[in-house]
């Protein structure tokens, strides 16, 4: 038996084309243990649409459920429950300037009260091991690099043990080397914690390859894709020349 979609959107259109959208609207679910990945040409609204069916952002129109609930009822306390269970990352996410590497990942998880501070803290240093993050956790951010900050800010997000994990645009501030072994960092949760994972991203092969739903995003339209060779056989002119371009 298939788990109830932690994601659901019906007819949903996001906040960035309030007014002057004639595309299609977005009909879309998302479950725990698989891959979506976002992917389309440049500026044509990819992070806007993963920010509205995250919940950040207000969809326009349609109907948005989060974690099996429509948003429409959601309260205060569910808000809380989404931020901590759905975990939305942008490739330039800010953390703590004022705290050190290791108090950055701790803060949110102390705050909600999940255990013990010292099994946050080892919770915290294991991640950072995971993430391979190679940094001091006694100094400020100013003093890391911008894909150490990142690993930080993932740590951040994983220490709430979500259910789901919403990258925008993951890879980007990481080196070749080091996108590669984040990318089976990620794939790894997905398979052992039973995660979701939905990105945007232009890493066209990593969505090819691995993704169990793909949605093209272009400018005027949305393009849903279950199938993997469905996608690299469409013979829609703006998905073709896209494909033809990144594979």
């Amino acid at each position: 038996m298939n788990s109830p979609p932690l994601i659901q959107c019906e007819q949903i259109i996001a906040e960035r084309h309030l007014g002057d959208y004639t595309g299609n609207a977005l009909d879309f679910s998302a479950r725990a243990g698989t891959v979506v990945s976002i992917i389309g040409p440049g500026h044509a609204g990819k992070s806007d649409w993963l920010q509205t069916i995250s919940g950040v952002s207000q969809p326009v129109s349609g109907s948005l459920s989060l974690l099996g609930k429509n948003i429409d009822s959601y309260q205060q306390q569910d808000w809380v429950q989404a931020r901590t269970q759905l975990g939305y990352v942008k490739s330039d996410t800010a953390i703590l300037s004022a705290a050190n590497a290791l108090q950055n990942i701790m803060l949110p998880a102390i705050y909600h009260e999940l255990d013990s501070p010292q099994a946050i803290r080892e919770n915290a240093l294991n991640l950072l091991n995971e993430l391979d993050a190679e940094c001091d956790i006694t100094v400020l951010p100013a003093y890391l690099r911008k894909d150490q900050r990142y690993k930080i800010a993932i740590a951040r997000a994983l220490i709430l043990k979500p259910k789901a994990l919403l990258l925008d645009h993951p890879f980007l501030p990481l080196d070749q080397i080091t996108a590669s072994k984040f990318r089976h960092f990620l794939l790894n949760r997905v398979k052992n914690d039973n995660l979701l994972l939905i990105t945007v991203t232009h890493d066209s092969k990593f969505a090819i390859k691995h993704s169990d739903q793909i949605l093209f995003i272009a400018e005027d339209q949305i393009y849903q894709f279950d199938k993997i060779n469905d996608i690299r056989n469409c013979d829609v002119p703006v998905v073709k020349d896209y494909m033809d371009s990144e594979i």
